[in-house]
């Protein structure tokens, strides 16, 4: 008894197949009517699944009821309904199905009705089958090599419950080794008993292995280069036995007048995937990091964002403090701020849909005790070349540059009052959350992408100025971010 055993995965679901279950029901006694050997293979032993509704599905639904029969439709499956009407809905695609196998999810959905009990969901699951065999006694030029399956059918493109279908199987994909075992002609029959008929086109030596491939168009030497699957594996039985279902097949050879000179039967097992489950579950990582004084705005995120002027407060930011020191008067036109400080703000998730991060505050920059405060803007501003503002700049690869930056749609930019172009723009969520960074596809803060793009990284430079209008004392707010990713 030969077991051959095939691991794959799909999209989470790791799937056990047998590949091959036979066995010879000949002994390699040496029997004037048996061949020496035989043997089957299968390129996919998992049965079709066919299952009727047990609710009725409308247009456009994606969630189908079915009995459990046993069938299992899984991820990727391409399904259809069947119908004594014939099919419809072809080219549904399956996601996944319930653990009790009662439903089956779909990644779009019916596109007309299916009706409960006489409408059938059906994946017809299709294989090659590699048959080889060693004569005993020589065949010869002329000869017929037939193989035969159980049950009858009609030839159609849908699973049967009793035996293989032939799925319109034309001899152009029967393909055999040596090549004059088959190359007088081939034959095949889905009425009576379903029959693959090969002449051969020269003698075929006793104890020349012969091997047969069905649902092939190509091959080289011995091997099958070009597979067309074709035959229809059939449903499982027995939806509440264990084990492999057994179908046998029969091979014989006979001389150019029907003469009977080999034969065999052999025993190929189709058996049901087994799917292993596990949930990832949704995640998010939000960091925000302080810098040092003397470090560019950009550090930890020179890919996404170009703003390398240095921070110069004296006082190095933290997570959760960000120091701007003792502020200075507006500087001449196109000179640096005296004080700016910066952090960075690191986003990872798992979301398909990628993620944004906003900002609240507690209110202006103010001195709680006298209630003057400094100026700031909802909008991004370019620091006025007279009075006080203050503000903070979003950086990096996922903020909207040019609404952030004046003169130029680059994440480049300098903090000083009009000057040269690109001028960095500034401002405060006063009485609004407002929208820092966002991207629309994820997952964030993986993948070769985020190497290049930066993405969920984003730099956060503040900056202030005063005047003489503001009386000493210290000035504060609160800011609060907020990641939120889209699943």
């Amino acid at each position: 008894m030969d077991l051959l055993y095939s691991f794959s995965f799909k999209k989470g679901l790791l799937v056990l197949s047998v590949l091959l279950f036979v066995f010879s029901l000949n002994t390699k006694q040496t029997h004037a009517l048996s061949f020496s050997s035989s043997s089957a293979t299968l390129t996919t032993s998992r049965p079709s699944a066919a299952s009727p509704f047990t609710s009725l599905g409308s247009v456009n639904d994606s969630v189908l009821n079915i009995f459990n029969n046993g069938s299992r439709f899984l991820a990727s499956d391409s399904a259809k309904v069947v119908r004594t009407a014939g099919t419809s809905n072809t080219g549904l695609n399956v996601a996944s199905q319930s653990a009790d196998l009662l439903k089956v999810f779909l990644t779009n959905g019916l596109s007309v009705l299916a009706g409960v009990g006489a409408d059938i969901l059906v994946v017809p699951v299709t294989a090659m089958h590699q048959i080889g065999f060693t004569p005993n006694s020589p065949i010869p030029s002329g000869g017929k090599i037939l193989i035969t399956y159980p049950g009858t059918f009609t030839n159609l493109a849908s699973p049967s419950a009793t035996t293989f279908s032939f799925n319109n199987l034309a001899s152009g994909s029967v393909k055999c080794f040596p090549t004059t075992a088959c190359s007088g002609s081939i034959t095949i029959s889905s009425s009576g008993i379903p029959t693959i008929t090969l002449v051969t086109g020269a003698i075929q030596s006793a104890g020349t292995a012969i091997t047969v491939f069905i649902g092939c168009t190509a091959i080289t030497g011995s091997a099958c280069t070009t597979q067309s699957p074709t035959l229809i594996n059939p449903t499982k039985t027995n939806s509440t036995a264990a084990g492999a279902d057994i179908w046998r097949v029969g091979i014989a050879s006979t001389d150019a007048s029907n003469n009977p000179i080999d034969s065999s039967t052999i025993a190929i097992g189709t058996i049901e995937s087994v799917t292993v489950r596990a949930t990832i579950d949704p995640s998010l990582t939000f960091i925000i990091s302080g810098l040092t004084d003397g470090q560019a705005v950009n550090t930890g995120n020179t890919t996404g964002c170009l703003q390398v002027e240095t921070t110069n407060t004296g006082i190095t930011s933290t997570a959760t403090d960000v120091g701007l020191g003792s502020l200075a008067s507006v500087p001449s036109a196109g000179t640096k701020l005296n004080n700016i400080a910066a952090q960075l703000l690191d986003v990872r998730t798992n979301g398909a849909n990628g993620y944004s991060v906003t900002a609240t505050s507690s209110g202006p920059l103010s001195n709680p005790s006298t209630g003057f405060f400094v100026n700031s803007s909802t909008s991004p501003l370019v620091f006025p070349a007279t009075g006080h503002f203050f503000g903070l700049h979003p950086c990096g690869a996922d903020t909207d540059v040019p609404r952030w930056t004046q003169g130029a749609a680059t994440t480049l930019c300098n903090t000083y009052v009009p000057g040269a172009n690109p001028v960095c723009k500034y401002a405060w969520p006063n009485n609004a959350p407002m929208l820092i960074a966002n991207r629309s596809a994820g997952p964030i803060g993986t993948g070769a992408s985020c190497a290049s793009a930066g993405c969920g990284l984003t730099s956060i430079s503040y900056a202030a100025t005063q005047d003489v209008s503001l009386p000493p004392g210290i000035y504060q707010s609160v800011i609060t971010y907020v990641a939120t990713p889209s699943f």
